[in-house]
Protein backbone atom coordinates (compact mmCIF):
# COMPACT_ATOMS: atom_id res chain seq x y z
CA UNK A 1 0.00 0.00 0.00
CA UNK A 2 2.90 2.34 1.10
CA UNK A 3 4.32 1.72 -2.73
CA UNK A 4 0.85 2.35 -4.44
CA UNK A 5 0.29 5.54 -2.40
CA UNK A 6 4.15 6.61 -3.28
CA UNK A 7 3.45 6.11 -7.21
CA UNK A 8 0.75 8.07 -7.26
CA UNK A 9 2.57 10.79 -5.60
CA UNK A 10 5.15 10.44 -8.23
CA UNK A 11 2.58 10.67 -11.03
CA UNK A 12 1.14 13.61 -9.72
CA UNK A 13 4.21 15.20 -9.56
CA UNK A 14 4.94 14.65 -13.03
CA UNK A 15 2.08 15.86 -14.32
CA UNK A 16 2.42 18.74 -12.36
CA UNK A 17 5.52 19.39 -13.83
CA UNK A 18 4.11 18.64 -17.18
CA UNK A 19 1.29 21.25 -16.87
CA UNK A 20 4.19 23.51 -15.43
CA UNK A 21 6.03 23.54 -18.89
CA UNK A 22 2.74 24.11 -20.72
CA UNK A 23 2.93 27.46 -22.52
CA UNK A 24 -0.57 29.66 -22.37
CA UNK A 25 -2.52 30.07 -19.44
CA UNK A 26 -5.41 28.36 -21.60
CA UNK A 27 -3.59 25.46 -22.28
CA UNK A 28 -2.08 25.06 -18.83
CA UNK A 29 -5.94 25.60 -17.34
CA UNK A 30 -6.72 22.27 -19.44
CA UNK A 31 -3.97 20.51 -18.28
CA UNK A 32 -3.97 21.28 -14.56
CA UNK A 33 -7.79 20.33 -14.62
CA UNK A 34 -7.41 17.37 -16.46
CA UNK A 35 -10.00 17.36 -18.33
CA UNK A 36 -11.25 18.87 -22.13
CA UNK A 37 -15.02 20.04 -21.32
CA UNK A 38 -16.65 19.80 -24.62
CA UNK A 39 -19.90 21.30 -25.36
CA UNK A 40 -22.43 19.74 -27.62
CA UNK A 41 -26.19 20.35 -28.72
CA UNK A 42 -28.06 17.91 -26.80
CA UNK A 43 -29.87 17.33 -29.67
CA UNK A 44 -28.93 14.35 -32.32
CA UNK A 45 -27.77 14.71 -35.80
CA UNK A 46 -26.75 11.53 -36.95
CA UNK A 47 -23.71 10.77 -37.77
CA UNK A 48 -22.02 13.51 -36.30
CA UNK A 49 -23.19 12.86 -32.91
CA UNK A 50 -26.49 10.71 -31.63
CA UNK A 51 -27.04 7.90 -28.28
CA UNK A 52 -26.36 4.67 -28.79
CA UNK A 53 -27.10 2.23 -25.79
CA UNK A 54 -25.82 4.16 -22.53
CA UNK A 55 -23.47 6.74 -24.52
CA UNK A 56 -23.17 8.97 -27.35
CA UNK A 57 -21.08 8.20 -30.53
CA UNK A 58 -20.66 9.68 -34.03
CA UNK A 59 -18.13 11.58 -36.03
CA UNK A 60 -17.84 14.53 -33.75
CA UNK A 61 -17.60 12.38 -30.67
CA UNK A 62 -14.65 10.99 -31.95
CA UNK A 63 -13.31 13.74 -33.09
CA UNK A 64 -13.29 15.26 -28.99
CA UNK A 65 -12.13 12.45 -28.03
CA UNK A 66 -8.92 12.22 -30.14
CA UNK A 67 -8.71 15.78 -29.58
CA UNK A 68 -8.77 15.38 -25.19
CA UNK A 69 -6.22 12.26 -25.55
CA UNK A 70 -3.57 14.13 -28.18
CA UNK A 71 -3.81 17.08 -25.61
CA UNK A 72 -3.25 14.66 -22.44
CA UNK A 73 -6.42 14.81 -21.06
CA UNK A 74 -9.63 12.99 -19.89
CA UNK A 75 -12.58 13.67 -22.52
CA UNK A 76 -15.49 15.73 -20.54
CA UNK A 77 -18.85 16.51 -22.78
CA UNK A 78 -20.90 19.01 -21.90
CA UNK A 79 -24.40 18.53 -23.00
CA UNK A 80 -26.95 21.12 -21.52
CA UNK A 81 -26.86 23.96 -24.24
CA UNK A 82 -31.01 23.62 -25.94
CA UNK A 83 -29.21 24.86 -29.33
CA UNK A 84 -26.67 25.89 -31.41
CA UNK A 85 -26.15 29.42 -30.66
CA UNK A 86 -26.42 27.90 -27.38
CA UNK A 87 -23.61 26.28 -27.82
CA UNK A 88 -21.19 28.64 -29.03
CA UNK A 89 -22.80 31.02 -25.85
CA UNK A 90 -21.47 28.42 -23.29
CA UNK A 91 -18.21 28.77 -25.04
CA UNK A 92 -17.85 32.53 -25.14
CA UNK A 93 -18.96 32.38 -21.16
CA UNK A 94 -16.48 29.93 -20.11
CA UNK A 95 -18.84 27.24 -19.28
CA UNK A 96 -16.94 24.80 -22.03
CA UNK A 97 -13.21 24.47 -23.53
CA UNK A 98 -14.49 24.14 -26.80
CA UNK A 99 -17.83 23.36 -28.98
CA UNK A 100 -17.72 20.48 -30.95
CA UNK A 101 -21.51 20.00 -32.17
CA UNK A 102 -21.32 20.67 -36.53
CA UNK A 103 -21.12 24.40 -35.73
CA UNK A 104 -21.56 26.16 -38.90
CA UNK A 105 -18.13 28.89 -38.27
CA UNK A 106 -20.35 32.59 -39.28
CA UNK A 107 -19.38 35.86 -39.40
CA UNK A 108 -22.15 36.67 -36.34
CA UNK A 109 -20.68 33.61 -34.02
CA UNK A 110 -17.43 34.92 -34.66
CA UNK A 111 -18.24 37.89 -32.78
CA UNK A 112 -18.29 36.13 -29.63
CA UNK A 113 -15.96 33.05 -29.93
CA UNK A 114 -13.14 32.24 -32.01
CA UNK A 115 -13.23 29.33 -34.62
CA UNK A 116 -10.42 26.89 -35.54
CA UNK A 117 -10.16 25.99 -39.56
CA UNK A 118 -13.21 23.88 -40.88
CA UNK A 119 -13.31 20.18 -40.04
CA UNK A 120 -15.50 19.41 -42.51
CA UNK A 121 -17.69 21.85 -45.02
CA UNK A 122 -21.40 21.04 -45.74
CA UNK A 123 -23.77 22.93 -48.13
CA UNK A 124 -26.60 24.58 -48.09
CA UNK A 125 -29.75 21.95 -49.08
CA UNK A 126 -33.31 23.31 -50.00
CA UNK A 127 -35.83 20.38 -49.68
CA UNK A 128 -38.73 22.25 -51.95
CA UNK A 129 -41.97 20.72 -52.76
CA UNK A 130 -42.40 20.08 -56.16
CA UNK A 131 -45.37 22.25 -56.59
CA UNK A 132 -43.21 25.20 -55.03
CA UNK A 133 -41.01 25.86 -57.32
CA UNK A 134 -40.78 24.98 -61.64
CA UNK A 135 -38.56 21.16 -61.71
CA UNK A 136 -36.32 23.28 -64.11
CA UNK A 137 -35.82 26.00 -62.04
CA UNK A 138 -33.29 27.14 -59.05
CA UNK A 139 -35.33 26.86 -56.30
CA UNK A 140 -32.64 29.18 -54.55
CA UNK A 141 -33.74 31.72 -57.06
CA UNK A 142 -37.51 30.95 -57.64
CA UNK A 143 -38.22 31.18 -53.83
CA UNK A 144 -37.50 34.41 -53.14
CA UNK A 145 -40.58 35.99 -53.33
CA UNK A 146 -43.55 37.19 -51.62
CA UNK A 147 -45.93 34.77 -50.50
CA UNK A 148 -43.66 31.81 -49.72
CA UNK A 149 -42.70 30.52 -46.40
CA UNK A 150 -39.13 29.02 -46.04
CA UNK A 151 -38.91 26.09 -42.91
CA UNK A 152 -35.95 25.96 -40.90
CA UNK A 153 -34.79 25.18 -37.35
CA UNK A 154 -34.94 27.95 -34.82
CA UNK A 155 -31.19 28.61 -32.99
CA UNK A 156 -29.29 27.33 -36.03
CA UNK A 157 -27.49 29.37 -38.26
CA UNK A 158 -29.93 28.31 -40.88
CA UNK A 159 -32.16 30.80 -39.70
CA UNK A 160 -29.81 33.39 -41.09
CA UNK A 161 -29.02 31.94 -43.89
CA UNK A 162 -32.79 31.39 -44.06
CA UNK A 163 -32.94 35.25 -44.10
CA UNK A 164 -30.08 36.18 -46.36
CA UNK A 165 -31.15 34.19 -49.12
CA UNK A 166 -34.97 34.53 -48.84
CA UNK A 167 -35.53 38.33 -47.90
CA UNK A 168 -38.74 38.95 -49.46
CA UNK A 169 -40.13 35.45 -48.44
CA UNK A 170 -41.48 34.11 -44.77
CA UNK A 171 -38.48 32.32 -42.53
CA UNK A 172 -40.58 30.25 -40.45
CA UNK A 173 -38.05 29.12 -37.44
CA UNK A 174 -39.16 25.64 -36.23
CA UNK A 175 -38.27 24.41 -32.63
CA UNK A 176 -35.36 21.33 -33.48
CA UNK A 177 -37.70 19.11 -31.87
CA UNK A 178 -40.06 19.42 -34.22
CA UNK A 179 -38.02 18.37 -36.72
CA UNK A 180 -40.46 15.72 -38.25
CA UNK A 181 -43.37 18.35 -38.34
CA UNK A 182 -41.50 21.18 -40.35
CA UNK A 183 -40.27 17.79 -42.99
CA UNK A 184 -43.97 17.02 -42.99
CA UNK A 185 -45.28 20.09 -43.55
CA UNK A 186 -43.17 20.71 -46.70
CA UNK A 187 -43.94 17.53 -47.99
CA UNK A 188 -48.08 18.22 -47.58
CA UNK A 189 -46.87 22.08 -48.66
CA UNK A 190 -47.73 23.81 -45.77
CA UNK A 191 -44.72 25.73 -46.14
CA UNK A 192 -42.79 25.27 -49.46
CA UNK A 193 -39.03 24.73 -48.53
CA UNK A 194 -37.31 24.03 -46.01
CA UNK A 195 -33.52 24.84 -45.64
CA UNK A 196 -30.92 22.68 -44.23
CA UNK A 197 -27.34 21.72 -44.76
CA UNK A 198 -26.44 19.14 -47.62
CA UNK A 199 -25.84 15.95 -44.51
CA UNK A 200 -28.98 16.32 -42.86
CA UNK A 201 -31.07 16.45 -45.88
CA UNK A 202 -29.36 13.68 -47.34
CA UNK A 203 -30.01 11.61 -44.00
CA UNK A 204 -33.25 12.70 -44.03
CA UNK A 205 -33.85 11.57 -47.36
CA UNK A 206 -32.35 8.37 -47.28
CA UNK A 207 -35.56 7.73 -44.62
CA UNK A 208 -38.21 8.91 -46.26
CA UNK A 209 -37.84 7.67 -49.83
CA UNK A 210 -42.18 7.61 -50.00
CA UNK A 211 -41.59 11.64 -49.86
CA UNK A 212 -39.58 11.85 -52.79
CA UNK A 213 -42.62 12.24 -54.50
CA UNK A 214 -43.67 15.42 -53.49
CA UNK A 215 -40.52 16.80 -52.70
CA UNK A 216 -36.92 17.37 -54.38
CA UNK A 217 -33.70 18.49 -53.10
CA UNK A 218 -31.22 20.89 -54.33
CA UNK A 219 -27.96 21.38 -52.96
CA UNK A 220 -25.76 24.48 -53.68
CA UNK A 221 -22.34 24.04 -53.91
CA UNK A 222 -21.36 27.53 -54.02
CA UNK A 223 -23.05 28.03 -50.54
CA UNK A 224 -20.00 26.43 -48.32
CA UNK A 225 -21.38 26.02 -44.83
CA UNK A 226 -17.77 25.21 -43.06
CA UNK A 227 -17.99 23.16 -39.70
CA UNK A 228 -15.41 24.39 -37.05
CA UNK A 229 -14.40 23.90 -33.48
CA UNK A 230 -14.89 27.00 -31.20
CA UNK A 231 -13.21 28.57 -28.28
CA UNK A 232 -13.25 31.45 -26.32
CA UNK A 233 -12.05 35.16 -27.26
CA UNK A 234 -9.05 34.77 -25.14
CA UNK A 235 -7.78 31.23 -25.82
CA UNK A 236 -5.51 32.07 -28.40
CA UNK A 237 -2.78 28.75 -27.81
CA UNK A 238 -5.86 26.43 -27.47
CA UNK A 239 -6.98 27.58 -31.07
CA UNK A 240 -3.57 27.51 -32.68
CA UNK A 241 -2.87 24.02 -31.10
CA UNK A 242 -6.20 22.94 -32.13
CA UNK A 243 -5.37 24.05 -35.72
CA UNK A 244 -2.41 22.89 -35.37
CA UNK A 245 -4.29 19.20 -34.80
CA UNK A 246 -6.32 19.25 -37.45
CA UNK A 247 -3.39 19.83 -39.54
CA UNK A 248 -1.35 16.95 -37.83
CA UNK A 249 -4.75 14.35 -38.31
CA UNK A 250 -4.88 15.57 -41.89
CA UNK A 251 -1.31 14.66 -43.01
CA UNK A 252 -1.11 11.15 -40.81
CA UNK A 253 -4.47 10.13 -42.20
CA UNK A 254 -6.47 9.96 -39.31
CA UNK A 255 -8.89 12.52 -40.54
CA UNK A 256 -9.85 10.85 -43.93
CA UNK A 257 -9.78 7.25 -41.82
CA UNK A 258 -12.40 9.31 -39.46
CA UNK A 259 -14.15 10.39 -42.33
CA UNK A 260 -14.90 7.43 -44.01
CA UNK A 261 -15.69 5.83 -40.66
CA UNK A 262 -18.83 8.08 -40.07
CA UNK A 263 -19.24 9.00 -44.02
CA UNK A 264 -18.05 6.17 -45.93
CA UNK A 265 -17.19 6.70 -49.53
CA UNK A 266 -19.91 8.66 -50.81
CA UNK A 267 -21.38 10.59 -47.90
CA UNK A 268 -22.83 14.26 -48.49
CA UNK A 269 -20.54 15.87 -46.22
CA UNK A 270 -17.46 17.40 -47.90
CA UNK A 271 -13.90 16.86 -45.32
CA UNK A 272 -12.44 19.81 -45.42
CA UNK A 273 -9.30 18.10 -42.96
CA UNK A 274 -9.27 14.93 -44.85
CA UNK A 275 -10.03 15.86 -48.45
CA UNK A 276 -12.63 16.18 -50.67
CA UNK A 277 -15.40 14.02 -51.08
CA UNK A 278 -18.37 14.85 -53.53
CA UNK A 279 -21.23 12.72 -52.30
CA UNK A 280 -24.47 12.09 -53.76
CA UNK A 281 -25.31 14.61 -56.58
CA UNK A 282 -28.69 16.02 -56.26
Amino acid sequence: MPETRAAGVEEAAAESERCARVSGADLRRICERGELRVARFRGERPPFFYRQGDGWVGFDVDLGRDLAQRLGVAYREVLSPASFDAVVELVAAGGADVGLSKLSATLERALRVRFSRPYLTVYQALVVNRLSAPARSDPFQALDAEGVAIGAIEGSSYIGFARESFGRAEVRPYADSDFAGMMGDVVSRRIDAVLLDSARADTWRRGHRESLIQVRTTVDRQRRDPLAIAVAAGDAHLLAWIDLYLETIRADGSAEALYRKWFGEGGEAQAGAAGESEGEGK
